[in-house]
C-alpha cells in the first residue's frame, strides 16, 4: 500500500492521430551509499549574506530544469535533505582549506571579510559526526587593511562535530520516508497539513562540540608546535560584533510574493534551528594579546597553561507583541557551565617612549619597544555557573545559592604607578569608544522623533528594561501612596500636624536629658555607617556571585618611595547581590551589594629598599606558612614567649630566605593577622520602568524636617578593621602614606577639565530652546562621522605605504611619506577625540534639559541643592601600633588607637568633605633611659569607659576642586579634649625624624620658626652674595631645581580657613641637658584658640605653625608663670591652685583665663598692633 502511494500517474500528450498516454512514475527520492576517500591540494571557498540572494535566484532558476517533487508536504531544509539522500564516509587530506566569510552585504566586496585557514587538514565525516584534525587560523580582513590581524591560531586541534538530530522518530530510520502522490493522500491527513516526512523531519538539533588542543607528543618529538595565541585590537572587537550582526540579520526576499506565484514560507535558518549547544574546550596552553590599536602603545597580556570549560547553552524563541509582525527573537542562555585554569598570568605592556614628547622624531614602523610590568598571576581557578532548572519561575528559585561561584587559589598582584596608567588608558578607551558607538547610532535619532511620533505602539513583552520612565507614572505612584497614608488631602491641615509634632518633641527634650550612655561601642557606631546600612536592609532578590580567594596577595608600590606593600589574606569571601530597584532623585534605579570579609589578613612591608629598586626582577612573594594561620601551641609558662621584636609569628617578624645577615630585602609583618569586612551600594544611572516590576517599592515622601532628613540612595563604600596590630618604621609609614595617596585615592587629572567643559556647554544651551539644540547636534555628529571616515582613509593609506616599504625598504621617499602619514594619522585620532568628547556633552546636556523640563524642576542646574554622590567609610575598633628605627626590631613607641571612623563624603559639586573621629589615644614612649613612658593621654577618658559619644580627636576638612593643581582646603577643625603630655627632647627628635624623614635630608638647616608670610626661617648657612649673585644671574634654572619646585607645589595646600580651640593640657617636658631652664613638670596649660587665614602650607608647616605660636605666645607665658608661682607657694596651693583652676575653666569656659587669647594669622601673619601715641 505504501508503495502505491509512491506512484503517480502523468499523462503524456503524444499528439494527433495519437490519444494522451498515462504513465507511472515513481517518487521514491535517489539515494547515494558512498565511501569516498581523497586527497586535496588546496580548497577555498567564499560564503556571507551578500550571496544568499544569488544563491537563492540559482534555485529558482534550476527548479524550472528540476520541477521539486509533486509531494505537497512542506519542503525540507537542506539538512534534513543531506540525512536522507547521502549515507556513509567522507574522508579527505587537505593540505590547505580556505573558507572567507564576507562581512558586507556587497558580493563585490573583498576588503572585509574573515578568513579561516585549515593547515595538514584531516576531515572525516560519517554519520552525525564531523572530525577536524589540523592547525586553524583565523585571519580579519578590514576595510582600511590598517589593523588587520591574524585573530586565532590553533595548533595542532582536534574538533569534533556531534550531531542529535530531535525527531518524531528515530533519525535514522530513512526507509520509512515514504512521500505520497498529490492524489492518493491519506485520510487522517485530511484535518491537518499533509507531512511525508514527519517522524523523519527534524524539529531541532543539539550539538556537542569539542575543541582540543595537545602538546607534542613523543613519538612526534620532530613537530613545532606553537601554542594557542589570540590577538585583538580595539577596532577588532567592534568589527567581530559588526560581523555577528550581518550573519545574524535577514537576507532580503528574492522573487517571492503574489505577484510572483511563490507563497511558500521562508526557509528557517540553521542558526535559529538549534536547541542546545553542549561546548567543551580544552587548551594545553594559551596566549591572549590585546592592544588599543596597530600602533601598539598600550595592551595587556595573558598568558596560561592549562584551560579546560564544560558549558551547555540553551535557544529559546521568544515571541515579540508590539502591534507590529515580528519573527519571535533568539535568546541563548547558559544552562549550566564549569571551568578549570592553571597557571596563568597577566602582564600589562606599554611603549617605552613617552606619547607627551611631541617633539620625538616618529618612527617608521607604528609598533615600537615595548616595557611589560607584571598585574597577576594565579595558580588555579575554578568557575561553576548554577544549573538553570527549565520552566522554573524567577521568584521560587533558592535566593541563598548563588549564580556564579568563583574560586581563585594561590592570587599574587601588583598595583603600581605603571600598571595604574595602563589599566587607566585600557579603561578609558574602551568607554570613549563604546560611547562613540552610541552616539553615531540610528537610535539616537530617535529622541528627536520621540514627539512627532503618532503610531501607537504596545509595550514589548520582554524581560529588558526600557528608557527611563515617564514622570507622569512616578508622579501618580507618589500621588497615590499620599493618598493612601493620609486620611485627608489639606494641605495646611498636614503642616499644622508637623509643626505641632516638632512642639512637642521641642518641649520633651528640654525636660529630658538627651545625653545616652551606651556600653556597646560596635552597635551604635554601625548604625551610622551607610555602606554597612545599605548592605543589610532584607531587599535582596538573589545573589548573583561568590567569589573565594585563597592564599591571595597583592603588592602596593607607591609613586615616591622606594620599597613595597604586599597584603595578604588566608581566606576571602566575595558576595554580589541584586536587591529591589530603590528610589534616587524621583528615579527608579537598580541597586547591587557587594561584601566582604577578609580572614587572616597581614600586611608585610620592605624594611628597607635597596639601590635596586625595579621590583619586577626582585620580588619576595610569601610562601603559604607566612600567609595561612598557624595551629596554636600550648605554652607552658610564660617566659618561654619571645619578647624581642621579629620573633615568631608575631607583628614584626622579618620574613628572608636566607638566615643572618643580607644584602637583598628583607619582609617584616607590620600588621598581624587580623579580619577586615569591606561593603560597598551601587545604584545604577540606568533607570527602570515600574511598569516591568512584580512589586514596585513606595516613592520617598518630600520631607520637610531639615533635622531627621534622611541621606537616600547614595553610592557607600565601608571597610572594617576589627582588631590591628601594627609594626612600622619610617619608611614604611612613609610608603603607606604614598600608596593611600597616588594608588587608592588617584583621581585622573583630565576629570577637571571636563567637567568644566560640562558646565560651559550646558550653560551655553541653556541660551538656546529645546528645538534650536537638535540642529548643533546633527551637525556634530555629521562632523565626527566625517573625521571617522578621514580617519578610515589615511588607515588605509599608510597600509599600502607600509606593504610597499616591504618590498623597497631603502627607498627614502617613502619612509618621507610614512612619517608624515603616521603623523596625520595622530592627528586626526586627537581631533576625534575631541568631536566625539564635544558630541557627548551636547547629548548629554540636551538629555538633562529633556529631564528638567519633564520633571518641572529648575532651569539651571545651579538651583539644584548640593547632595552627597559619594561616601567612603574606614573603621576600625581597637589598634595598637609601635614605631620602630629603621631596622624594624628596636620599638620607638606604642600608640593604642580605639573607635577610630573615617568619612569621605563627595558632593554633586565637586567638593568633599572629610571627617575623622577617635575615641581613645594613649603613647608610650619605648627609648631607654628615659624618664617619661607615657607621652600622651586624656585626662578625663579612660580605656575602659564605655562611653561611645566621647571622642579624643575630631579632624574636620571641607575641601574645594584643586585650582593650579594646588588643593584647596575650604574649612580645616581640630578638636581635641583635655590631655596629658610627658614629653622629652629626644622622644620629640626622633618622632619628627619618623613622620619626616625628609626635613633632615632635603632641608639640613630648616627651621622649626615660621615667618609671617609662612615661610620657614634658615638659621645659619647663609649663602654669601656672590653666590647668591652667581644664582640670580643664570637667566635657564637647571631641570633638577624645576622638578623640585614642581613636587614642592604639589605638597602645597591652600588652606582658607583654620581653626584649633583652645585644649586645656597637663604638660611635663626634659630638656635634652640635666638641668634646663625649659623642664616642666605637671604644669596645667592652655593651648589657646588658633586660626588662621589663606595660608599655603604643607601639612609640615601647619604642624610647625600650631607648635610654635602655642609655645611662643601663650604656652611658654604659662608655663614660666606656673613655675615661678610653685617657687613662692607651698606644696599644698602647689597641688590646687592649677586643679582649682581646671575646674573654673570647666565650668565658665574660657573666658576666666586671662591668659587664654585667641590667635589670628592671616596673609600676614599674626595681627600686630601700633603703639599709642
Amino acid at each position: 500500500m505504501l508503495v502505491l502511494r509512491t506512484i503517480r500517474t502523468v499523462k503524456v500528450q503524444l499528439g494527433d492521430p495519437f490519444e494522451p498516454f498515462e504513465v507511472e512514475r515513481g517518487m521514491l527520492p535517489m539515494k547515494y551509499y558512498h565511501d569516498f576517500n581523497c586527497e586535496v591540494k588546496s580548497y577555498s571557498y567564499a560564503f556571507g549574506p551578500c550571496w544568499e540572494p544569488v544563491i537563492a535566484m540559482c534555485n529558482l532558476c534550476f527548479e524550472k530544469i528540476i520541477p521539486p517533487s509533486r509531494d505537497p508536504s512542506p519542503p525540507l531544509p537542506f539538512w534534513d535533505k543531506m540525512r536522507l539522500f547521502l549515507h556513509g564516509r567522507l574522508t579527505m587530506v587537505v593540505e590547505q582549506l580556505t573558507v572567507l566569510l564576507h562581512a558586507s552585504l556587497d558580493p563585490y566586496n573583498t576588503t572585509e571579510e574573515m578568513e579561516l585557514t585549515w593547515n595538514n587538514l584531516i576531515m572525516d565525516w560519517t554519520n552525525a559526526k564531523f572530525i577536524y584534525k589540523g592547525d586553524l587560523n583565523i585571519f580579519v580582513r578590514t576595510a582600511s587593511k590598517y589593523d588587520d590581524c591574524k585573530l586565532l591560531h590553533l595548533p595542532n586541534l582536534k574538533l569534533i562535530l556531534g550531531i542529535k538530530w530531535n525527531c518524531l522518530s528515530d533519525p535514522n530510520d530513512h526507509h520509512n520516508v515514504v512521500q505520497c502522490a498529490p492524489d492518493k493522500i491519506p485520510e487522517y491527513s485530511s484535518n491537518q497539513v499533509h507531512d511525508s516526512y514527519r517522524a523523519f523531519r527534524s524539529q531541532n538539533v543539539s550539538l556537542n562540540l569539542v575543541l582540543e588542543t595537545r602538546p607534542p607528543t613523543p613519538q612526534h618529538p620532530s613537530v613545532n608546535f606553537d601554542n594557542p595565541t589570540l590577538v585583538l585590537y580595539g577596532s577588532t572587537l567592534r568589527w567581530i560584533e559588526n560581523l555577528k550582526l550581518i550573519l545574524s540579520g535577514v537576507t532580503r526576499p528574492t522573487k517571492r510574493g503574489r505577484i510572483f506565484s511563490n507563497v511558500r514560507p521562508r526557509k528557517i535558518q540553521l542558526s535559529r534551528h538549534y536547541k542546545k549547544v553542549h561546548l567543551i574546550v580544552g587548551l594545553h596552553k594559551f596566549q591572549v594579546c590585546y592592544w588599543l590599536s596597530y600602533a601598539m602603545q598600550r595592551g595587556c597580556e595573558l598568558l596560561g597553561d592549562r584551560l579546560s570549560s564544560t558549558s551547555e547553552h540553551i535557544l529559546s524563541l521568544v515571541p515579540i507583541d508590539d502591534g507590529l509582525k515580528h519573527r519571535p527573537k533568539a535568546e541563548w542562555s547558559i544552562l549550566y557551565m564549569t571551568s578549570y585554569l592553571n597557571d596563568s598570568e597577566i602582564w600589562l605592556k606599554s611603549a617605552l617612549q613617552d606619547d607627551s614628547d611631541t617633539e620625538r622624531v616618529t618612527p617608521v614602523t607604528p609598533q615600537q619597544p615595548v616595557e611589560k610590568c607584571f598585574c597577576l598571576s594565579v595558580a588555579k581557578v575554578s568557575y561553576g555557573r548554577e544549573a538553570v532548572v527549565p520552566h522554573l519561575d524567577f521568584n521560587d528559585r533558592n535566593k541563598d545559592t548563588p549564580t556564579h561561584r568563583l574560586v581563585v587559589y594561590d592570587l599574587k598582584g601588583a598595583w603600581t604607578k605603571s600598571n595604574r596608567n595602563v589599566a587607566l588608558a585600557l579603561y578609558d578607551t574602551f568607554m570613549k569608544s563604546r560611547q562613540l558607538k552610541k552616539n553615531l547610532s540610528t537610535d539616537l535619532l530617535k529622541i528627536f522623533r520621540k514627539d512627532n511620533n503618532s503610531t501607537p505602539l504596545k509595550r514589548r513583552n520582554t524581560n529588558e528594561c526600557p528608557g527611563t520612565p515617564p514622570n507622569a507614572s512616578i508622579q501618580g505612584l507618589q500621588s497615590s501612596s499620599v493618598q493612601d497614608g493620609t486620611p485627608g488631602s489639606q494641605g495646611n491641615k498636614l503642616q499644622m500636624g508637623q509643626a505641632a509634632n516638632m512642639l512637642q518633641q521641642l518641649i520633651a527634650e528640654a525636660e529630658n536629658n538627651s545625653v545616652v550612655y551606651s556600653d556597646d561601642l560596635s552597635a551604635t557606631r554601625q548604625q551610622h555607617l551607610q555602606g554597612l546600612q545599605a548592605c543589610q536592609v532584607d531587599d535582596v532578590q538573589y545573589n548573583n556571585w561568590q567569589i573565594s580567594l585563597v592564599n591571595a596577595q597583592v603588592l602596593l608600590k607607591g609613586c615616591e618611595t622606594k620599597g613595597y606593600v604586599i597584603l595578604s589574606a588566608a581566606k576571602s569571601e566575595i558576595f554580589q547581590r541584586i536587591h529591589r530597584p530603590a528610589w534616587k532623585d524621583r528615579t527608579l534605579v537598580t541597586k547591587t551589594t557587594w561584601t566582604g570579609l577578609l580572614e587572616c589578613m597581614q600586611y608585610y612591608a620592605t624594611v628597607n629598599a635597596g639601590e635596586n629598586d625595579c621590583f619586577n626582577e626582585n620580588i619576595m612573594w610569601l610562601t603559604i606558612n607566612n600567609i595561612q594561620e598557624k595551629e596554636s601551641t600550648q605554652i607552658s609558662e610564660p617566659s618561654e614567649v619571645p619578647n624581642m621584636v621579629g620573633s615568631g609569628v608575631s607583628v614584626g617578624a622579618v620574613v628572608s630566605d636566607t638566615v643572618g645577615p643580607t644584602n637583598s630585602s628583607q619582609l617584616q609583618r607590620i600588621v598581624s593577622r587580623c579580619k577586615c569586612e569591606f561593603f560597598y551600594a551601587n545604584y545604577g544611572d540606568i533607570s527602570v520602568d515600574p511598569e516591568n516590576l512584580c512589586e514596585v517599592p513606595a516613592p520617598p515622601q518630600q520631607e520637610v524636617d531639615p533635622w531627621n532628613r534622611s541621606q537616600g540612595a547614595v553610592d557607600a563604600f565601608t571597610l572594617m578593621h576589627h582588631d590591628l596590630e601594627v609594626c612600622t618604621n619610617s619608611l614604611q609609614y612613609a610608603m603607606l602614606l604614598d600608596i593611600v595617596n597616588n594608588l587608592l585615592l588617584y583621581v585622573e587629572p583630565h576629570r577637571k577639565e571636563a567637567l568644566e567643559k560640562l558646565a560651559r556647554m550646558r550653560f551655553q544651551l541653556q541660551l538656546h530652546s529645546v528645538e534650536d539644540q537638535r540642529k548643533p547636534i546633527q551637525n556634530q555628529q555629521t562632523l565626527v562621522r566625517t573625521t571617522v571616515s578621514k580617519l578610515r582613509r589615511l588607515e588605509k593609506n599608510s597600509y599600502l605605504i607600509s606593504k610597499a616599504l616591504a618590498e623597497n625598504p631603502e627607498d627614502l621617499e617613502l619612509l618621507n611619506e610614512m612619517k608624515s602619514l603616521f603623523k596625520e594619522v595622530n592627528d586626526c585620532k586627537n581631533q576625534l577625540n575631541l568631536e566625539s568628547e564635544e558630541l557627548d556633552m551636547m547629548l548629554s546636556c540636551y538629555k538633562e534639559g529633556q529631564l528638567l523640563a519633564n520633571s518641572r524642576l529648575a532651569t539651571t542646574r545651579s538651583d539644584k541643592p548640593v547632595n552627597v554622590v559619594r561616601s567612603n567609610e574606614i573603621c576600625f575598633k581597637h589598634a595598637q601600633w609601635r614605631l620602630t628605627e629603621a631596622d624594624g626590631l628596636i620599638g620607638i613607641a606604642d600608640l593604642v588607637l580605639s573607635n577610630f571612623l573615617y568619612t569621605k563624603k563627595s558632593n554633586s559639586d565637586d567638593s568633599v568633605v572629610h571627617l575623622l573621629e577617635l575615641g581613645y589615644l594613649r603613647m608610650t614612649n619605648l627609648l631607654p633611659n628615659e624618664i617619661y613612658k607615657e607621652v600622651i593621654c586624656p585626662t578625663e577618658i579612660q580605656f575602659e569607659m564605655p562611653i561611645e559619644h566621647k571622642k579624643v580627636l575630631r579632624i574636620f576638612c571641607r575641601e574645594k576642586p584643586p585650582v593650579g593643581g594646588i588643593s584647596v582646603k575650604e574649612h580645616f577643625e581640630i578638636n581635641l579634649v583635655p590631655l596629658k603630655i610627658e614629653l622629652t627632647k629626644k622622644f620629640y627628635n626622633t618622632m619628627m625624624k619618623f613622620c619626616f624623614p625628609e626635613r633632615d635630608a632635603e632641608h639640613p638647616e630648616y627651621s622649626d620658626r615660621l615667618s609671617d608670610d609662612g615661610e620657614p626661617e634658615n638659621k645659619g648657612h647663609k649663602k654669601s652674595k656672590g653666590g647668591r649673585k652667581n644664582r640670580d644671574s643664570n637667566f635657564y634654572v637647571p631641570i633638577d631645581d624645576v622638578e623640585i619646585m614642581k613636587e614642592r607645589a604639589e605638597k602645597n595646600k591652600l588652606f582658607v580657613y583654620i581653626k584649633m580651640p583652645e585644649v586645656p593640657i597637663r604638660l611635663s617636658y626634659k630638656g635634652s641637658k640635666e638641668k634646663n631652664l625649659e623642664d616642666l613638670r605637671d604644669i596645667s596649660l592652655v593651648i589657646p584658640t588658633l586660626e588662621y587665614h589663606n595660608m599655603t602650607w604643607t601639612w609640615l608647616d601647619l604642624l610647625m605653625a600650631i607648635r610654635n605660636d602655642s609655645k611662643s605666645i601663650s604656652v611658654v607665658s604659662q608655663a614660666i608663670k606656673q613655675k615661678l608661682i610653685k617657687r613662692k607657694t607651698g606644696s599644698s596651693e602647689e597641688n590646687s591652685s592649677p586643679q582649682e583652676e581646671d575646674k573654673a575653666r570647666m565650668l565658665f569656659g574660657g573666658r576666666h583665663a586671662p591668659e587664654n587669647k585667641s590667635i589670628r594669622r592671616g596673609v600676614g601673619g599674626v595681627f600686630k598692633f601700633g603703639k599709642s601715641t
